[in-house]
């Protein structure tokens, strides 16, 4: 077999030829990356950019709704929004109130293809403000840490993540330097006892609980009681959660708050109604029935991530005149986040 001998020229191209195939190649796959990275096709229109929140990841069901399309009839326009808004469960009351709302002239005078974005402009401008104002008076931090333990009381319907939420804010509490205390407090059903009861040991904090079957009233005297004994800063308990229409449910959870306030005479602090997004606008009904019947602070709303119905969301904190504490936007701890209004009308509507 013959040997091919290169002279030093023939040598020195031959390397030169070989590093610019090498870092061409390179810089091809990088640039391609860089491509994909900044733009993903979510296959409606829009595309997620580098620094896009979770908010718009956790809203994508819902987002998709508002997919309607132009039209140069302006009426013919006015009622795709219409439809997407009801779509979305925000309620045909709040999709009028929104409709009237809007500034349809300025939408008049643009161009055809950019009344889409007009429209979901003022849609979100517009959302955006009856969420800060429904919110108006308990802007700040939350929970705020008291001299004496903070009672957090969590109601909702079973099934919710009500005890999964309790352990969330547990590990947020806890990661911000805070002691914290879980109580047990639906004996109705062992397994959410056992539940809780793991979460506890998982996160390193102390739980009380009570025999299965027990005084769901007494477990949670007994915590309260534990919890100004230790100092500890604050105390996350949870609630039998049989359906909300059921009476024996209701005086059972009335009793709670009248035995609690015995341990503790600001006790609860707050009663927090959790709910879960995926229901719609059958959130407001659960929500009327424990705001009359038992009294509740605030709102948090689960499985966001899994819901078409992210209007309802809107609905139910405008409704009830409650603010929305945190919002679960998947399975992570981190998904777990406080509400922002603008946040979230941008998301939804995709801007």
């Amino acid at each position: 077999m013959e040997t091919l001998l290169l002279t030093g020229t023939e040598q020195i191209v031959f390397y030169i030829g070989s590093a610019a195939i090498f870092f061409g190649t390179v810089w091809g796959i990088v640039k391609t990356s860089k491509k994909k990275k900044k733009k993903v096709d979510l296959g409606i229109g829009h595309t997620k950019k580098d620094g896009d929140s979770e908010w718009w990841d956790a809203l994508e069901k819902s987002r998709s709704k508002f997919g309607f399309k132009s039209a140069s009839n302006l009426e013919e326009f006015k009622e795709s929004v219409e439809e997407a808004c009801i779509v979305t469960d925000l309620g045909v009351q709040n999709t009028h109130k929104l409709l009237e709302a809007i500034d349809w002239n300025k939408i008049a005078e643009a161009d055809e293809s950019e009344r889409i974005s007009k429209a979901k402009e003022e849609m979100s401008k517009i959302l955006s403000l009856w969420l800060k104002e429904t919110h108006s008076g308990h802007a700040g931090e939350w929970p705020t840490k008291k001299d004496t333990p903070t009672v957090l009381w969590f109601i909702g319907t079973n099934g919710v993540g009500k005890t999964t939420t309790i352990a969330k804010l547990a590990k947020e509490l806890k990661d911000k330097g805070h002691s914290v205390m879980l109580a047990a407090g639906d004996t109705f059903r062992a397994a959410a006892s056992e539940q809780l009861e793991t979460w506890a040991k998982r996160l390193d904090v102390p739980c009380v609980r009570g025999k299965d079957g027990a005084d769901s009233s007494a477990v949670l005297f007994d915590a309260i009681e534990s919890a100004k004994s230790k100092k500890i800063d604050f105390l996350l308990c949870d609630s039998a959660g049989r359906l909300h229409n059921n009476s024996q449910l209701m005086d059972n959870l009335s009793k709670n708050k009248r035995v609690m306030a015995k341990a503790m005479p600001e006790a609860p602090h707050e009663s927090i109604l959790v709910l879960d997004a995926n229901t719609g606008q059958n959130m407001l009904a659960q929500s009327k029935t424990y705001v009359d019947d038992i009294g509740i602070n605030g709102l948090i709303l689960t499985k966001v991530d899994g819901t078409a119905r992210g209007g309802a969301l809107v609905a139910v904190s405008i409704e009830t005149g409650l603010p929305i504490r945190r919002l679960g936007l998947g399975e992570r701890p981190e998904d777990f986040k406080a509400f922002d209004s603008e946040d979230f009308s941008k998301s939804l509507l995709g801007l």
